[in-house]
């Protein structure tokens, strides 16, 4: 009955170490990935840094910076409170394995105490031959080889156990270390995110005592924005009219479906537009950072990148129109079958209309904010009338 209960612990230990384990190795990758974005925004922030008034982009910067940060605090959590569980665990297995060894153990002791008392081979001989006949010898001959087999069995199973309990040992150190560098890196953390949270309030304001200008702002790029949408609510009607006048729907060109299907299926794998950069403000309606009570308007995201940052296409595609936009320098829109990419807020555009382009190659600059010294495009995916999140499309 002990053995069964042991066997069944220990299916059930490893059915749950393999989850656990799984879970911890997506944490750390997790974790990973949100300290790159942290490096991102901070190299950013450095450069922003030295602007006698801070922009609405430094704004977005630090909010994303706070965010990440409370993102990593959390994976942090999870993964020592995974931690605190694997340690019990394997302790509990090991406290069964020890139950286990003594068992074992004792049932050695008195196999040896048998042999003990038959250690001679003569001994062997005359316990067989004093059966009553054949078949009872032939039993006594084949109880004796099973008993041998049976004690070298155990004391293999005494070594195995010895060793398994070694190991659970050396595991439980092991999270145990890793556990204690988790809980020292997230008071860290805390530290710097109680730091960069009352920078940030002192920041917003700070702005807020500018809310003139920022309403500017706020209307010239709503102003832009409509202009972008105008342009691609244009190259909608002028597809919709070139299928009007084939009398069919449904007829396009190879190439068209081909475009079309090779980018619905690569949703959530699609490149990023640029090498490096982080999402400062994204896809619809949300808070404006510093006015309280706006609502702001976002067709796309916010990247914001290092400056002179190459843009590149995320897919295969041609490139449909290219649009100088006030406030928001030169739009490049590039069609993908039924589907659409806008990239805004560009410089020194190196292609032209009706190019055919391959993901990854590059279309232009992002632009060059003199104030903040930073530089920050926005980009959109949409199928025919309808607005996508990018974040959904491309790579995570």
């Amino acid at each position: 009955m002990m053995i069964k209960q042991i066997v069944l612990l220990v299916i059930l230990f490893i059915s749950f170490n393999s989850i656990n384990a799984q879970t911890l190795t997506e944490l750390e990758n997790r974790r990973s990935k949100t300290e790159e974005n942290i490096k991102i925004t901070s190299k950013l922030l450095d450069q922003t840094e030295k602007e006698k008034e801070k922009s609405i982009n430094h704004i977005n910067l630090l909010r994303k910076q706070l965010n990440l940060r409370n993102k990593l605090i959390e994976d942090i959590d999870q993964q020592i409170s995974l931690l605190e569980v694997d340690i019990r665990n394997k302790g509990l297995l090991v406290s069964s394995y020890e139950e286990d060894l003594r068992n074992l153990k004792k049932e050695y002791a008195k196999m040896i105490r048998f042999a003990q008392k038959n250690q001679t081979d003569m001994s062997i001989l005359v316990f067989i031959f004093a059966s009553s006949d054949f078949n009872q010898a032939y039993r006594r001959l084949r109880f004796y080889q099973q008993f041998l087999k049976f004690r070298e069995q155990q004391a293999i199973d005494i070594t195995n156990t010895k060793r398994a309990i070694e190991n659970e040992l050396d595991e439980i150190a092991k999270n145990k270390r890793i556990l204690g560098k988790s809980k020292d890196y997230k008071s860290m953390e805390i530290v710097k995110i109680n730091s960069e949270e009352k920078n940030y309030t002192s920041i917003v304001k700070k702005l807020q005592q500018n809310e003139k200008q920022l309403r500017k702002e706020l209307e010239d790029r709503k102003k832009s924005m409509e202009i972008l949408d105008k342009a691609i609510r244009e190259i909608i009607e002028e597809e919709a009219k070139k299928v009007a006048a084939q009398k069919d729907d449904k007829v396009r060109d190879a190439r068209y479906l081909q475009l079309s299907k090779g980018f619905v299926g690569n949703k959530g794998k699609l490149p990023w537009p640029t090498t490096s950069g982080i999402v400062v403000s994204e896809f619809g309606e949300h808070n404006h950072p510093v006015l309280k009570g706006v609502k702001i308007m976002n067709n796309g995201i916010d990247i914001s990148t290092n400056i002179g940052d190459k843009i590149k296409a995320i897919f295969d595609g041609e490139i449909t129109k290219i649009v100088s936009i006030p406030g928001q320098n030169i739009a490049v829109i590039i069609r993908h079958g039924d589907f659409l990419t806008v990239y805004s807020n560009l410089i020194n555009v190196q292609v032209k209309t009706g190019e055919k382009i391959k993901a990854q190659n590059v279309i232009g600059e992002v632009y060059r904010d003199s104030k903040s010294e930073q530089g920050t495009f926005n980009l959109q995916i949409w199928k025919e009338n309808n607005k996508l999140n990018p974040m959904e499309w491309i790579l995570p």
